[in-house]
């Protein structure tokens, strides 16, 4: 599941989104953080792309 929400994330960033953003649409799209609260915060985006190593 939450490599889903990872590559959505990529999709978004290259499609040039800002780290807001793709939290904004993340929420639109139904997706949640690991403990199942809205996304945010950009410094959430950040982290999960260091989490993947990208």
């Amino acid at each position: 599941m939450y490599t889903e929400v990872f590559a959505k994330a990529v999709e978004l960033r290259d499609q040039g989104k800002t780290h807001i953003e793709i939290c904004e649409t993340l929420n639109e799209l139904g997706f949640r953080t690991r403990t199942g609260k809205p996304w945010r915060h950009s410094q959430q985006i950040v982290k999960l792309f260091r989490s993947f190593g990208d």
